[in-house]
């Protein structure tokens, strides 16, 4: 069986549509010169062309295919054959290093704070100021608002001299003027004395909340310290505001070692591995040490968590939970953080750290990763669900967030303008967690992703470009949440599939041992699935994320000739037009006789309007294309997987057309010469 696929021609058809509309003025021009009896013959052949002008034609304007795409089809293969050798994360260039020192003062929910600067230059400018955020009063909070007070900015060697500095609270910014200017790989060294308070209400990523009655008290740190901005070709300095929507952090590498002076009997979970332990009588000091780079610190005390721990390959794996959800945590969660850590570690590369904590807290996100210590929310058992449905939301939390450390952590990324990356990446490896320990990608996703996706525009009448800013979705009325955690994990899913597993996981091996410890683009990405698989991508890329609608077919042609033994289709992209690039899938196309027999049946690629021929010996009767597997189309129902279209014979005098159409059309053609003909003969009397 013989298939071609050919891309329309636009001039050819304007070639076409002007010499045929001169034709026909010829020949309408030609009717008053004929003779009587010849008039009701020359009325159908009238019927008959415009009948055929109509469908060759072919009106529907087609936009031309940017990339040329080899016709082979890429299986999905087994992954029970992989061989995963991951390499072990290797530290190059050089990094800032920071030396963070708290005091944490319990009843006022506060840590009085050093942080020791020693920051790098890894850029090509020159700098006379440094930037940091200081996020805290961005957070939500019931009565006590966050906030991050500078004490002072002092040299290192001597503290009698300062450094001036600004602090912008509403747009939660400070900066430090240097004393000199800071040429690139050089340093510059100082220390930023402040105080941070946590909000109240256990609402945001920052809080302290519960009661010592209950036994439920926490003290949860995360962007507790002025944290240096990242400067980039881009944006110069990046100095985005506390955001509600996703996640607004963008940091670099950095060598940090963390000391935490706490009252006795707080028990700490923290980044970085515990290298000392100091008793000082009523309060206790301690130094986490994370080895490697990271791109910033946390840490949580309760004098009420219960903890477990475990060594994984070296890496010590801890959780850390309250008394009143031990029923929910005790071990399972445990167990689901070490599957997850060993899952992506001999997936993706090796996690290089001491140390990974799992961590209950207050919040009204699910989970929220940081560097080797993630939280997930204490909230679970109130959403009303069976226990079982609890302990599954909570593995899948704990595996989103494990995987973070690999996908935000060790390879960064801006998460104000491309959050989609890490968060996309994150979800797919969580259903792919899934899949490995349950057979299924899908067992997490309450609502399939591909169910969703498919009738969104249908449901919410909205776009759903992925390659947004935050900023754009904002502004565009897109749903980051839904572009970032469904849509976004489903493209990668549909690259796997056309790829296959293996090519795909190389890919991610690849682009993990490119850019561990550094920051990335979404281009960075395909270039590693382009090098694994030999050939560019921009025909999936560019149109799957960057395209806001998605695709919407029609069969426009659909006919068989009995001579030749053909059947020509073109099948049309109807949202094509509203499209930056135009989309390639393969999907699968059946053709049935009029017993409903199936004749063929195979997998075809769809590049926007696209015409196919086959070869076939038996009469077709119907075509059919199914959505099945992967096939991405926007419809107005999910359950309507299959677009159908009837087979007209190309050997009949009009081919095209339903017939009823056509008979009208004649019947008012017709009818019109025979009323012009016999207004003649009234008029000759």
């Amino acid at each position: 069986m013989l298939v071609k696929i050919r891309i329309l021609s636009s001039y050819w058809d304007c070639i076409k549509t002007f010499i045929s509309f001169h034709i026909l003025k010829m020949l309408i021009g030609g009717i008053a010169k004929m003779r009587k009896n010849n008039v009701y013959i020359f009325g159908i052949i009238i019927c008959l062309f415009l009948s055929h002008y109509a469908f060759n034609s072919n009106l529907i304007s087609s936009s031309k295919i940017i990339f040329e795409r080899n016709d082979s089809y890429f299986d999905a293969q087994d992954s029970n054959n992989i061989n995963l050798n991951p390499k072990l994360a290797q530290v190059s260039g050089n990094f800032s290093n920071y030396n963070l020192s708290v005091i944490m003062d319990e009843s006022n929910s506060m840590v009085e704070g050093n942080l020791t600067v020693d920051f790098y230059n890894n850029d090509n400018v020159n700098f006379t100021q440094i930037y940091f955020h200081i996020y805290l009063s961005g957070m939500y909070y019931i009565a006590r608002q966050g906030k991050i007070e500078i004490v002072n900015v002092t040299d290192v060697i001597n503290p009698n001299i300062s450094f001036s500095y600004e602090v912008h609270p509403s747009s939660q910014i400070m900066w430090v003027n240097l004393s000199e200017m800071l040429e690139p790989q050089k340093r510059a060294q100082f220390i930023i004395q402040f105080n941070a308070t946590l909000p109240d209400g256990g609402i945001d990523r920052a809080n302290s909340h519960g009661s010592d009655g209950a036994q439920s008290r926490m003290y949860k740190y995360t962007s507790f310290y002025p944290i240096p901005c990242v400067y980039d070709n881009e944006d110069g300095w990046n100095t985005d505001s506390y955001l509600t929507t996703g996640d607004p952090f963008y940091f670099d590498m950095a060598y940090y070692n963390l000391f935490i002076e706490a009252p006795n009997g707080m028990k700490i979970a923290a980044t970085g591995n515990l290298d000392e332990k100091l008793d000082k009588g009523a309060t206790t000091w301690y130094h986490f040490n994370p080895i490697y780079p990271v791109r910033e610190v946390t840490f949580a005390a309760s004098r009420y968590f219960q903890v477990q721990s475990r060594n994984s390959n070296g890496v010590n794996v801890s959780t850390y939970f309250l008394p009143k959800d031990s029923y929910l945590w005790n071990n399972y969660a445990l167990n689901h953080a070490e599957d997850a850590l060993i899952l992506f570690n001999n997936t993706f590369g090796t996690y290089p750290y001491p140390t990974l904590n799992v961590v209950e807290e207050y919040t009204d996100y699910g989970g929220m990763e940081y560097p080797n210590q993630v939280y997930i929310s204490e909230s679970i058992d109130s959403w009303g669900y069976p226990l079982d449905v609890d302990r599954r939301l909570l593995e899948k939390i704990i595996a989103h967030e494990v995987c973070h450390q690999w996908w935000y952590n060790l390879v960064g990324n801006d998460e104000v303008d491309v959050g989609f990356l890490d968060e996309g990446l994150t979800c797919w490896s969580t259903d792919y967690y899934g899949e490995f320990y349950y057979g299924d990608w899908e067992y997490f996703q309450y609502t399939r992703y591909i169910d969703e996706v498919r009738v969104y525009y249908e449901t919410y009448g909205l776009s759903s470009k992925i390659n947004q800013t935050v900023y754009e979705c904002i502004a565009t009325n897109t749903d980051y949440y839904y572009v970032a955690y469904h849509k976004a994990p489903l493209i990668f899913e549909k690259l796997r599939q056309t790829l296959g597993l293996t090519d795909f996981l190389e890919g991610l091996k690849l682009y993990f041992e490119r850019h561990q410890f550094g920051l990335v683009l979404l281009s960075d990405i395909q270039q590693a699935f382009e090098d694994i698989v030999g050939q560019s991508l921009d025909w999936f890329f560019f149109p799957w994320f960057d395209n806001i609608y998605l695709p919407k077919y029609s069969i426009t042609q659909n006919i068989y000739n009995s001579e030749t033994q053909t059947l020509d289709i073109t099948i049309v992209d109807l949202n094509e037009p509203l499209n930056d690039y135009s989309y390639s899938q393969q999907l699968p196309l059946d053709i049935f006789d009029a017993s409903s027999t199936l004749i063929s049946s195979q997998w075809v690629w769809i590049n926007g309007t696209t015409q196919l021929s086959f070869t076939l010996s038996n009469q077709p009767n119907r075509v059919r294309i199914f959505y099945s597997n992967y096939v991405l189309v926007q419809l107005a129902d999910e359950y309507d997987l299959s677009l159908d279209s009837y087979v007209q014979n190309g050997d009949q005098a009009i081919p095209g057309y339903e017939m009823t159409f056509l008979l009208m059309l004649s019947l008012i053609l017709i009818g019109f010469v025979i009323v012009e003909h016999r207004r003649k003969i009234e008029s000759n009397k």
